[in-house]
């Protein structure tokens, strides 16, 4: 009898375990933009003038933004946005 005991505790504890671990690893899904706008964008990292700047292209609306990143404080600061799609129609 005791050892039955024993080992239905045992079992009961390793599903209990099992539980624990699957929903603190189970899958995550980030729904940050639900129902925005699906957008395409193409990234460069370079650096300006000793500084480190991302560009990124929105492939779809053909916008154009820069961002300085400063390391040291962990800010970013807008540097320049252009519409390259505005660009692209005035020369044709």
């Amino acid at each position: 009898m005791t050892k039955w005991l024993i080992i239905s505790g045992l079992v009961l504890l390793n599903l209990m375990l099992g539980a624990a671990v699957y929903q603190r690893f189970g899958e995550r899904t980030a729904n940050a933009q639900i129902g925005a706008q699906k957008m395409d964008i193409a990234s460069v990292a370079g650096i300006q003038n000793g500084q480190t700047v991302i560009y990124l292209l929105d492939v779809t609306s053909g916008r154009l933004v820069a961002y300085r990143l400063d390391a040291a404080n962990r800010q970013t600061t807008l540097v320049a946005r252009r519409d390259v799609a505005a660009d692209l129609r005035s020369i044709r």
